[in-house]
């Protein structure tokens, strides 16, 4: 079974690593896609997101990095993916992956997986951002690999 995993990956953190490796280990085909909103503003390229999250990824054989400009249900459609895989943190997380996935099923039929991970409390692409900008620490919260890329080129 083929499975994605969405989001802006702004920057890929050990939160949606954890995610795409337990996708991996459940699933055939993991699809680990960034979708690009034009009403958001991102702190890190594209072509930056895309190369942290393969350098996060590398090593997972059946794991896709890829993109996207369109919607998530019309990137599904094309590639033959039959689910969506989403975790949240806590109640707050869930409702807004809740609304997601009324809109993916009302607008694609595809229904979507929710993981339930507590133990990420903390761990955010906003949490990476702001210690980014402060200059602090960014160990828990990105992958080696990540860390280095970022320290390399910013």
């Amino acid at each position: 079974m083929r499975v994605i995993l969405p989001g802006s990956y702004d920057p890929v953190t050990l939160g949606h690593l954890e995610l795409i490796r337990r996708a991996a280990e459940e699933y055939d085909e993991v699809f680990a896609v960034i979708f690009v909103n034009p009403e958001k503003t991102y702190t890190f390229s594209l072509d930056d997101r895309v190369r942290m999250l393969m350098l996060a990824t590398d090593g997972l054989d059946n794991v896709l990095v890829s993109f996207s400009n369109g919607r998530v249900v019309d990137y599904m459609r094309e590639h033959g993916i039959e689910k969506i895989i989403k975790g949240y943190r806590d109640g707050r997380d869930l409702e807004y992956e809740r609304v997601q996935a009324e809109y993916n099923m009302k607008h694609g039929g595809y229904e979507t997986l929710m993981w339930h991970c507590p133990e990420l409390i903390g761990i955010s692409s906003t949490v990476a951002r702001e210690r980014i900008r402060r200059g602090e620490p960014l160990d828990g919260i990105l992958s080696d690999e990540v860390i280095k890329y970022i320290k390399e080129r910013f």
